[in-house]
């Protein structure tokens, strides 16, 4: 597992913590992968694990909701590009995962090269995670996922 690398998280994962707040697995999209896909930062021992989505235009429309109800200050969702094509990253639906739940990387031309995002969004992301994993140790939680309890049981 690596920090700025991309991976499917398995069933697994799903079924023990079904009841905590977790972006829905998805079946097979085209018999390629399942979905969704998780934007991978490393810390502490875990893996943690930021849904990435296709539907822009709602993440936008809550993105800028949220920018005016908190004054412009707002770490919950960032976009950006991923395979040519933007995305929205779901910060505010942070897990974490060990690597046992870890199905595969998110690869592409036929598995032989990772995905990847640019430099700058990669540390822009891992600078947010940084703060929001901090925030929820000294017990502000803005995270959707209930990360008490998957954590007591990782």
């Amino acid at each position: 597992m690596e920090t700025g690398k991309f991976y499917f998280i398995k069933d697994s994962f799903y079924e023990k913590f079904n009841d905590c707040g977790l972006m829905g697995n998805k079946e097979f999209d085209n018999g390629a992968h399942g979905r969704p896909c998780f934007y991978c930062f490393k810390l502490d021992g875990y893996c943690w694990m930021i849904p990435i989505s296709s539907k822009v235009d709602k993440y936008e429309k809550l993105y800028n909701e949220k920018m005016s109800r908190y004054k412009g200050k707002f770490d919950g969702i960032r976009f950006g590009y991923v395979n040519g094509e933007k995305r929205a990253f779901l910060i505010q639906n942070l897990c974490p995962v060990t690597e046992e739940y870890i199905d595969k990387k998110y690869k592409i031309n036929n598995d032989t090269i990772d995905v990847t995002i640019s430099v700058e969004l990669e540390e822009e992301l891992n600078r947010i995670i940084r703060k929001v994993i901090r925030l929820y140790k000294k017990g502000i939680k803005i995270v959707l996922t209930d990360l008490d309890k998957i954590l007591e049981e990782l």
